[in-house]
C-alpha cells in the first residue's frame, strides 16, 4: 500500500527541525486508520461527500501549526531520507516562498504507458499557463509553501487542479516559486478506460478554476499531435509496452475528455 510506504518514509526523514504530520481521512473503510493511529500523527476525518481537493487542502493547512507547510499526496513516496530537507531548505534560506519537489515515475510494469514515457500531459491546456506563472508546473503531489503565503492565497473551491488555482494567485501576488531537483519522490498511476476518462474530465474542470479555457481549436490541434507522439505509439504497440485499449487510444481520449470537462462539466466526477 503506497500510503503506508509514504508514511514510513516520512518518519525516516533526516532533518534538523521538528515537524508534525497531519492526515485528513475521507471515510476510509480498510485498515488505513489503524495504521495511522500507530504513528504520531494528527488525524482529522471528513465524510467522502465533503472531500474536494481545494477545500480539503485548505482544511488540512488550517490545522498545521508550523511556519512552513509541506503537502504530499497519499500515493506519493519520498525517494530517500533527504526528501524533506531538500524541499524546505530553499525557503528556510530565503530563496523563495514555494518549492516544487521533483516527481519521478517509479519502475513498475503496471504504471500507465504514457506516464512512463513522460508524455501524459501532451495536451496544450497548461503550456501558456506555466510560462506565464513562473515556468514551474506546481503540483500538490510534493511541495512546500510558507504558511504566510498560503494564508494570503489559499486553494479555494477548486475541485481539482487546486495547485494551479493557487499558483495563479501566488504569481499574481509576486510570491517566488522554484523547483527543487534534489527533493525527489515517486508517483505514478494505473488507468482503465473509466478512470482515465474521469481523470481527464476532472482535470479539464480544474483548469477552468485556474482561469484556463480549453478551446475547440485546442482540442482539434491536440487530436493531431507531433509525429513523434505517433512514433511512440507505434513503437509501444510493436514492442508490447502498450498493453490495453486505453493506452492505445490515449492520444484521442485525453483531449476529448479534457475538453468535455473544461467546457461542459459543472461538478467533479467521483
Amino acid at each position: 500500500m503506497l500510503f503506508k510506504k509514504s508514511l514510513e518514509m516520512i518518519f525516516l526523514q533526516k532533518i534538523a527541525y521538528p515537524f508534525e504530520v497531519i492526515v485528513v481521512d475521507s471515510s476510509s473503510t480498510d485498515d488505513t486508520l489503524d495504521f495511522v493511529r500507530k504513528h504520531p500523527i494528527r488525524l482529522f476525518r471528513i465524510s467522502e461527500e465533503e472531500f474536494s481537493f481545494g477545500p480539503t487542502r485548505d482544511y488540512a493547512f488550517e490545522k498545521a501549526e508550523g511556519e512552513y507547510i509541506v503537502t504530499l499526496s497519499q500515493d506519493v513516496v519520498p525517494a530517500n531520507e533527504s526528501w524533506l530537507e531538500n524541499l524546505v531548505r530553499p525557503i528556510i534560506n530565503g530563496m523563495c516562498d514555494v518549492v516544487q519537489g521533483k516527481i519521478i515515475v517509479p519502475e513498475c510494469k503496471d504504471i500507465f504507458f504514457w506516464e512512463k514515457k513522460g508524455l501524459f500531459y501532451f495536451t496544450s491546456e497548461g503550456k501558456d499557463f506555466i510560462k506565464k506563472h513562473s515556468n514551474v508546473g506546481l503540483s500538490c503531489c510534493s511541495l512546500c509553501i510558507k504558511k504566510e503565503a498560503w494564508l494570503k492565497t489559499r486553494f479555494g473551491n477548486a475541485p481539482m487542479c487546486e495547485d494551479k488555482a493557487i499558483q495563479k494567485k501566488l504569481t499574481e501576488g509576486n510570491y517566488r516559486i522554484i523547483a527543487s531537483e534534489a527533493s525527489v519522490a515517486y508517483h505514478g498511476h494505473e488507468y482503465n478506460l473509466k478512470s482515465l476518462r474521469k481523470r481527464c474530465e476532472n482535470e479539464g474542470l480544474g483548469w477552468r478554476y485556474a482561469g484556463v479555457t480549453y478551446r475547440f481549436s485546442d482540442l482539434i490541434k491536440d487530436l493531431f499531435p507531433k509525429k513523434t507522439m505517433y512514433k511512440v505509439l507505434i513503437q509501444g504497440l510493436l514492442n508490447g509496452e502498450i498493453r490495453s485499449v486505453t493506452e492505445a487510444l490515449f492520444l484521442f481520449i485525453r483531449p476529448v475528455y479534457l475538453f468535455k470537462g473544461n467546457r461542459l462539466n459543472t461538478t467533479y466526477k467521483r
